[in-house]
């Protein structure tokens, strides 16, 4: 599994616009607050693609020298960071390339069917955001599929994986360059039962079942 670094405004748009209908948080990134200031809260295609060229002639865009950038970062931490999650989810990613696109806005979709993802542009912690990324993608081929077919429901699933990025505290914390992966509040106790579970046990299989059995005990 390789990353290709890219930047596209089709796709800048296209996370833009996912991002305003994100579930796990509804507040506006400062990007769509500012959107919001000038064109209000309709986010029309083309007044976000007006918007984000903007941004280019205000900031001094240079998509050549961002993606090096971040390429750079990642060379580093890349050959660690497989190695220990392909260790942890016993499977070696069923993709060759992932793409990750760089975007304006801070917050970042993803798509694991057509394997690609994103990174705010000039983020000094862009290995954080991709290693994130990257613990959904691999949670989904190693599990997603088979608990949703087994009957979890999306939302189930969907505080389970967001979740389950508190590994990377546990056991990638030399790669966060001294930032934590904080969560979202509606999942912190599950993230605190997960350290839990992992002290007695660095099993990803067992933790997912119990994870699983408790959000099922408490719907």
């Amino acid at each position: 599994m390789k990353l290709h670094f890219s930047y596209n405004i089709e796709k800048d748009i296209e996370n833009f616009i996912n991002g305003t209908r994100a579930v796990n948080s509804k507040k506006p990134t400062k990007f769509q607050t500012s959107f919001s200031e000038k064109y209000g809260d309709n986010f029309e295609t083309e007044k976000v693609k007006a918007f984000i060229e903007g941004q280019y002639k205000i900031n001094g865009f240079d998509v050549d020298k961002e993606i090096v950038a971040v390429e750079e970062r990642w060379k580093i931490t890349e050959p660690i960071f497989v190695e220990r999650v392909e260790k942890i989810f016993g499977i070696s990613y069923p993709a060759p390339i992932i793409t990750v696109y760089l975007t304006h806005n801070e917050r970042c979709t993803y798509n694991i069917r057509q394997n690609y993802f994103f990174v705010r542009i000039g983020s000094e912690f862009s290995n954080n955001t991709i290693m994130h990324e990257l613990l959904h993608f691999y949670t989904w081929h190693a599990f997603g599929k088979k608990l949703l077919d087994e009957g979890l429901s999306k939302l189930a699933y969907n505080d389970v994986k967001e979740s389950l990025t508190e590994l990377l505290n546990l056991e990638f914390s030399d790669l966060l360059n001294g930032k934590r992966d904080e969560g979202y509040p509606q999942n912190q106790e599950m993230r605190t039962k997960i350290r839990e579970i992992w002290q007695v046990k660095k099993d990803i299989s067992t933790l997912i079942q119990k994870l699983v059995s408790e959000t099922i005990s408490t719907k």
